[in-house]
């Protein structure tokens, strides 16, 4: 550069780092490093935690009845006609209970089934139920074991039998179930 163009340029506002460019104080320039470099094994190392997590989410997912029990409950009478019916999932160890209300006058109480489930070592599932039928004055509880998709009746009072079904959530008898209703819902073609 010519002594002319130094001159013409005003130096004062020219920024110190422009005219020594690596004259940045050691310091500085430590505490930098030591910052990017906590930042990048803490976001490595989160990474990494957060992927396990997933993977031992998806294992625990992919686990016969992890989420727990679909126990079905039907209460019939002698020659087959269903007087009432519900469904529920039940966590393993945990009460699950259901209110079945008469969809024409939803005060009236049909039916109150409360459920806990467990399943034992040769894979049959333990059932704890409590059933209410204000209708027919009924009020039952016990314990019933049921083989996982197979259908168990129950006498519960003169002239009626209740059926129990309990099949693993998620599994792939729960699938077959779905499915099943599915297709036996499913509009016929005419």
């Amino acid at each position: 550069m010519t002594a002319a163009v130094l001159n013409a340029v005003r130096w004062d506002l020219v920024p110190l780092w422009v005219i020594k460019p690596f004259e940045i104080p050691m310091r500085a320039l430590h505490a930098v490093a030591v910052v990017t470099l906590a930042f990048a094994v803490g976001a490595a190392s989160t990474e990494g935690v957060v992927r396990m997590r997933a993977a031992r989410a998806e294992k625990v997912a992919a686990t016969d009845g992890s989420i727990g029990e679909l126990v079905a409950f039907e209460v019939r009478t002698e020659d087959g006609a269903t007087l009432a019916k519900s469904r529920l999932v039940s966590p393993e160890g945990k009460v699950a209970s259901v209110t079945v209300r008469d969809p024409s006058d939803p005060s009236t109480v049909r039916m109150v089934l409360r459920v806990t489930t467990s399943r034992e070592a040769s894979g049959s599932v333990c059932v704890n139920y409590a059933v209410q039928i204000p209708e027919l004055s009924l009020s039952r509880s016990g314990r019933v074991w049921v083989k996982p998709g197979v259908e168990s009746t129950l006498p519960l009072g003169p002239d009626l039998v209740a059926v129990f079904t309990a099949v693993p959530v998620p599994s792939r008898a729960f699938e077959k179930l779905l499915e099943s209703e599915r297709a036996h819902r499913a509009p016929r073609a005419s």
